[in-house]
């Protein structure tokens, strides 16, 4: 058991070091200019507040709205992806990028999920990494106290109502964890990128002799697989793979 305390705290503490709290005076600031319509201003005021560390959905999710009112529909995607990602579930940030898909030029036909694993994917993108830990914390102190009830209890019902709860707690404390862990590398793991040059040749092999197999456009998605010296390879999300130089693309 002190073991799964030290872990949950663990988990607490690397989990805050990622929630980064924007300066409120500069974040108003650019709030401003972008109501005022001065979407260059408001970029560039976002864009600061990104490069200098801070970061949250709501950051990049204006700044994505600044990106595409400009008419750069790539940096847009970016940052709508990037605040997708640390909140998957939210319904602006994935119907502004949904919408910005939309001017893409590429039409991808994505492999179809499984239901069970695209249910499972969207219960534990419910919480973020840090809100995932409190709850394994909530639930961790209602099994200590149900343990304490089994132990000093001398009525048989007792002990039987606090026994069956604090299994049933001990697996939410679980799941909490293993949510909040899941959530932590999935944030962290930055394997998806996106296309920014308007016209990418995808070959079948690293270098310039490799043969052409398909093209990409600027805005598409794509995962990266492997990594040799300046090329990568990619796979997209219909399931086609090839190599593309790494200066074409921008990490999510």
């Amino acid at each position: 058991m002190r073991y799964l305390i030290i872990s949950i705290i663990i988990l607490l503490g690397s989990t805050g070091l990622s929630a980064r709290i924007v300066p409120d005076s500069l974040l108003n600031v650019a709030n401003n200019h972008y109501i005022e319509g001065k979407f260059d201003e408001a970029a560039e005021l976002y864009q600061t507040l990104v490069d200098s560390g801070y970061y949250n959905a709501e950051l990049y999710y204006n700044l994505g709205n600044s990106y595409f009112k400009l008419g750069k529909n790539a940096y847009a995607i970016l940052n709508f992806e990037r605040a997708h990602r640390l909140k998957p579930n939210n319904e602006d940030i994935e119907f502004n990028l949904e919408y910005a898909r939309s001017f893409t030029v590429d039409r991808i036909e994505p492999l179809p999920v499984f239901f069970l694993v695209k249910w499972y994917r969207s219960v534990r993108g419910i919480l973020s990494s840090n809100g995932w830990a409190w709850i394994s914390l909530f639930w961790l102190t209602v099994t200590l106290t149900l343990g304490l009830v089994f132990w000093f209890s001398f009525r048989p019902w007792v002990k039987r109502l606090s026994f069956t709860f604090g299994i049933m707690s001990i697996l939410f404390v679980v799941s909490s964890i293993v949510f909040s862990i899941q959530e932590k590398e999935r944030v962290m793991l930055r394997d998806e990128a996106i296309i920014f040059q308007p016209v990418v040749t995808v070959k079948s092999s690293p270098g310039d002799a490799g043969k052409e197999i398909f093209i990409l456009h600027s805005g598409t998605k794509v995962q990266i697989t492997k990594a040799i010296g300046q090329w990568v390879e990619i796979r997209i999300a219909d399931g086609n793979k090839g190599w593309i130089p790494s200066e074409t693309l921008e990490l999510i």
